[in-house]
């Protein structure tokens, strides 16, 4: 157990959920997508299914990014080389706004009311939601995902999707309607992108010193 705290790709892989969290794009849907999620009579069950949902969905993409990294842990020092750039490369993709994956347009409005099956199929239609738009942050955390192995990808995937969901399912309302009183202008956006992106930078550096273990 003392093990795992001391896990630094754990403690990144929050780090980025976090960070995923305040995406530009979806920060201002945030009081819609509770509003949806707390509509049902058992909120709690409706809770639990999203939480569910929303966490197995990055955690099979956790699992398959390990599975295919797993072949290539042999060439070591290159791949530090190769994963550290990538980051960096996420780095700028973030800081540009540019988004990797295109994005989908799902309509969690039908997931409004029902139970915790229902809640299990909103928190995979929000977990899409959010793919294209934290799709560097993604990115980065996939990475470092393919340099360990299937188990430890679904782990760092699911880390990162708590990092996600803790703080949606706590603060998020407040935090996206203080942000969207200013939120449309684009100091606020850069400020965000800058941060994550120095965070990114920082990160790719040490994987290409080797003094980043995952």
């Amino acid at each position: 157990m003392l093990s795992f705290y001391k896990d630094v790709s754990i403690w990144v892989a929050l780090g980025h959920g976090i960070l995923a969290f305040f995406s530009p794009c979806v920060l201002p849907l945030i009081p819609a997508f509770l509003g949806i999620l707390f509509t049902a009579k058992n909120k709690f069950n409706k809770i639990l299914g999203f939480f569910i949902g929303f966490s197995f969905l990055f955690s099979v993409i956790g699992v398959f990014s390990g599975q295919v990294g797993s072949f290539f842990t042999k060439y070591g020092t290159i791949i530090n080389y190769i994963l550290g750039s990538l980051i960096i490369l996420m780095a700028f993709f973030y800081i540009s706004g540019k988004q990797i994956v295109k994005e989908n347009k799902v309509n969690v409005w039908k997931f409004k009311g029902g139970g915790f099956l229902t809640g299990i199929l909103l928190g995979g239609a929000v977990g899409l939601v959010w793919i294209p738009c934290s799709s560097p942050i993604l990115g980065s955390i996939l990475t470092i995902a393919a340099s360990s192995n299937a188990l430890k990808g679904g782990l760092l995937l699911f880390v990162y999707s708590l990092g996600i969901s803790i703080p949606f399912l706590t603060i998020g309302a407040p935090v996206s309607k203080l942000i969207s009183y200013s939120f449309g202008k684009p100091k606020w956006e850069l400020f965000l992108r800058i941060l994550g992106g120095i965070f990114l930078i920082i990160l790719g550096f040490l994987i290409i010193s080797g003094k980043m273990i995952t």
